[in-house]
């Protein structure tokens, strides 16, 4: 331990003589770290960090699904009665599920998301109340009466401004009074992690506010409501674990109960299945973590190349220091010191570094995810993601600045703990050997190669949202607005709501400016889909077909300027019970009758097996559905019901319908004060949003390359500037014999030139495999040439413009002074 102290003191006094090495060299690490601990910041909040509960790892998920299914999905109330009731091995279990209403405040209207919970949801967890209490177990218990509400500590400061005398008051949700009894602990946001809800009501009030998420209806069953209902299923489980029981155990028990009650209702339940984890095995659902976590190691694997030149970087500053110091190294050998005592000397002053850097890198994280939090990706709400550093943050910051500092620093220990002594005890002597130049020129090489990787897929996601904004959508999104109404959310029936959207509809077609007005239930690109089992009639496998949908009205073709191929529209008529009709894209029509468009017109359909059949009577150009650049999809348009109190209105401008949406709303309220529009805007933004992936794909790959390239340009410096200090005797010799300062500065940028092409190439070979994997979000060809070129060039330029200030000095060598000095 009195070695290691004095290690660490000589490594602080030698550093602190070479100033602008340490300078350039913990900046260079708290760049490299900082970057790489603020994307594991986001990583840890959605991924890692564990749900803010008492004992998180006693808690197991129970999710329902269907025999031969591979989602996870949700439960119904009367399930969850069973299940609570029956079941041995858990001391607690809850239910609870996401909810959407219109919230009325004060006057003051807006769209509010929480969860509906039982009655044991917050003890079952372990939660306590900041301020006030949670309901009781009598008060959530009457179906439709049980008007209590637990706000987040977030939304309380937000909306109430942290009114300490909250307890008591009021709020109205869906034309329902409800009185706050609470403020939850601010660590705690509910079930979603990186998510906060806003409030908690009682489940028992699914039936005054719209749940949303997974809901399955796989079997018909009786009943009036959701309460009721045994087969309609839309309800989380989690379960708090006796002492001593593992997760097999409750897996066992519970599909004990199950068998049950699939013996007792065998329509309903004869084919579902249950399925338990640890809750700390799951993220969001089983079936989305395949998806996230590889996610979230690829940015991990972007940001960790930009540590990577970082440490090469570092290797070549420590390794021409090293080189520098050979005459001290040597006379320390010579006086004695072992190798091992050498390098551990060497590799502390690494170490040293690193930890600074590192010491460093924690408040440019903290910064960094303060910005990003502020980001708001492309939803209807404030989801209240909370990114901030907590402890593996810095844990895994200490880790890192450990790691790099002996990544750099052991391989220049190891060559400086070897010096040639004779050579190196001359003062006048060549510091330094071929054998760690070539080491030099491959660490540039490297970080050449990583950074054109960076910059040419920053510059591929570049290119693609370009690409993106030129591909054809079959309509003008900019001449396109939108509204979705939830009547629902205001207590409207369906009668009520009918008379009233339709009303809406006539009244926005009247607006000066407006071309067409429709009424549907799916917004193109938007992110709700309505999914059918097609059953073509006269088809030999008789198998079902998965097609995306919507539910439409007689205007929709004329509001979405679509081209009919064949056949008809649906008109007015249609939108009665019967005749049921339909309407294809060209996609559909191709793939079940080839040819003319023609062909599809008068041919049935079912939506199940035992389903209604439709007729199909037209066919129309296809146009983007989901994402932009899509290919041509199947699609399929049904008449819309005439009484709904949910919709989407469709709105055609002859301009630009961005300054018009405020009109819209206001043209609605006029009819209904207290509507709620739980999305509105341009069909430009929807598919804007759809690109929000490739957006942030472009801003963080592009930094990280911007950054890497940085770096990697003073490394290329650093070990250019070192040749020429190496060369400055045969420089001079050069120069008294009449070699022009412009031949030297070619010399010299050629040597540089020369890594940076061998770098290039590599990284070329790099891109093209990391292009390869990122083709299906990119909107350009894996091998873009106007990307490649581009990167190329920026490469080339820093490089360039790193090999001038060496090679300049180079041709200033004064030749008397380098023969006098060599």
């Amino acid at each position: 331990m009195e070695t290691l102290a004095q290690d660490v003191r000589f490594a602080v006094r030698s550093l602190a003589k070479s100033r602008g090495f340490a300078l350039v060299a913990i900046i260079t690490l708290a760049l490299g770290i900082g970057v790489n601990s603020a994307v594991f910041s986001v990583v840890n909040a959605i991924l890692y960090r564990p749900l803010p509960v008492h004992a998180p790892t006693e808690l197991v998920e129970l999710y329902g699904k269907q025999e031969a299914e591979t989602s996870y999905g949700t439960h119904s109330y009367l399930n969850y009665l069973s299940y609570r009731e029956a079941n041995t091995t858990l001391s607690d279990l809850i239910a609870y599920s996401n909810f959407m209403a219109n919230l009325v405040v004060e006057g003051s209207s807006q769209l509010a998301v929480g969860e509906l919970v039982s009655d044991n949801y917050f003890t079952g967890l372990g939660v306590r109340p900041a301020l006030g209490r949670f309901f009781t177990p009598e008060e959530a218990a009457p179906i439709g009466g049980a008007t209590y509400v637990v706000l987040s500590d977030r939304f309380w400061r937000s909306r109430f401004n942290a009114a300490p005398n909250v307890v008591g008051k009021t709020l109205r949700m869906n034309g329902t009074i409800y009185t706050v009894v609470g403020v939850a602990d601010p660590s705690f946001g509910g079930m979603i992690p990186g998510a906060t809800s806003q409030m908690w009501i009682p489940v028992t009030m699914a039936e005054q506010v719209e749940p949303f998420g997974n809901q399955r209806v796989p079997a018909l069953t009786p009943g009036t409501t959701r309460f009721d209902r045994r087969g309609v299923h839309w309800m989380s489980m989690k379960g708090r674990m006796k002492p001593g029981i593992t997760p097999q155990q409750v897996q066992a028990e519970f599909e004990g109960i199950l068998g049950r009650l699939a013996a007792e209702y065998p329509v309903m339940l004869g084919k579902e299945r249950i399925a338990t984890f640890a809750t700390t095995d799951v993220r969001i659902n089983p079936a989305a973590d395949r998806y996230l976590e590889p996610a979230g190691m690829l940015l991990i694997a972007a940001v960790g190349l930009v540590l990577l030149v970082a440490c090469a970087n570092l290797a070549n500053l420590m390794l021409a220091r090293a080189a520098g110091r050979g005459h001290e190294i040597a006379l320390r050998v010579a006086l004695g010191a072992t190798r091992l005592r050498i390098a551990r000397q060497l590799v502390t002053e690494s170490l040293v570094l690193a930890l600074v850097g590192g010491a460093l890198a924690f408040p440019l994280a903290a910064g960094l995810t303060a910005v990003v939090s502020r980001i708001k990706p492309p939803l209807p709400i404030d989801i209240g993601l909370s990114i901030s550093p907590d402890w593996r943050v810095m844990l895994y910051t200490l880790l890192i600045a450990i790691g790099t500092g002996i990544a750099f620093g052991l391989v220049p220990a190891i060559r400086a703990s070897r010096p040639d002594l004779v050579p190196a005890l001359k003062e006048g002597a060549n510091d330094g050997t071929r054998g760690r130049f070539r080491l030099r020129d491959a660490l540039v090489v490297a970080q050449m190669a990583v950074s054109l990787v960076l910059i040419v897929v920053g510059a591929l996601f570049v290119r693609s949202l370009s690409a993106a904004a030129d591909v054809p959508l079959g309509y003008d999104a900019g001449r396109i607005g939108f509204l979705t109404v939830p009547l629902e959310f205001i207590g409207y029936d369906d009668k009520r709501g009918g008379v009233l959207m339709e009303q809406a509809r006539q009244r926005l077609a009247d607006v000066p400016g407006v071309q067409a007005v429709s009424l549907t239930s799916r917004l193109p690109l938007s992110l709700n889909n309505n999914n059918f089992g097609i059953r073509v009639v006269g088809r030999e496998d008789d198998r079902p077909y998965t097609i995306d949908g919507a539910y439409v009205d007689e205007h929709y073709l004329n509001a979405m300027s679509l081209t009919l191929l064949a056949g008809r529209a649906i008109v007015s008529a249609d939108r009665e019970e019967s005749p049921r009709v339909m309407v294809i894209t060209r996609a559909m029509a191709q793939r079940f009758w080839p040819g003319a468009p023609e062909n599809a017109v008068g041919r049935q359909v079912r939506t199940r097996a035992d389903g209604p059949m439709y007729q199909i009577v037209g066919v129309v150009a296809d146009h983007t559905v989901d994402t932009p650049g899509e290919p041509a999809k199947s699609y399929v348009l049904l008449p819309l019901e005439r009484d709904l109190n949910y919709g989407n209105y469709i709105i055609r401008t002859a301009t630009p319908a961005a300054g018009m949406i405020t009109t819209f709303e206001r043209e609605v309220r006029e009819l209904e004060p207290d509507a709620v529009f739980m999305d509105r805007g341009t069909f430009r933004e929807l598919a804007d949003h759809k690109l929000f992936p490739v957006r942030a794909g472009a801003w963080l790959i592009g930094a990280c390359g911007l950054l890497a390239l940085l770096v990697a340009a003073v490394g290329l410096y650093g070990v250019i500037a070192y040749s020429v200090n190496r060369r400055v005797r045969e420089l001079g010799i050069r120069a008294a014999l009449g070699a022009e300062p412009a031949l030297i500065v070619r010399m010299v940028i050629r040597e540089g030139m020369l890594l940076v092409g061998i770098g290039a190439a590599l990284g070329a070979v790099m891109a093209f495999g990391a292009a390869k994997v990122l083709s299906g979000v990119l909107f350009v060809a894996p091998f873009d040439p106007v990307s490649f070129a581009l990167a190329t060039g920026v490469l080339a330029s820093a490089a360039l413009l790193a090999n001038a200030v060496p090679a300049w000095r180079a041709s200033r060598v004064d030749p008397m002074l380098a023969l006098r000095s060599s």
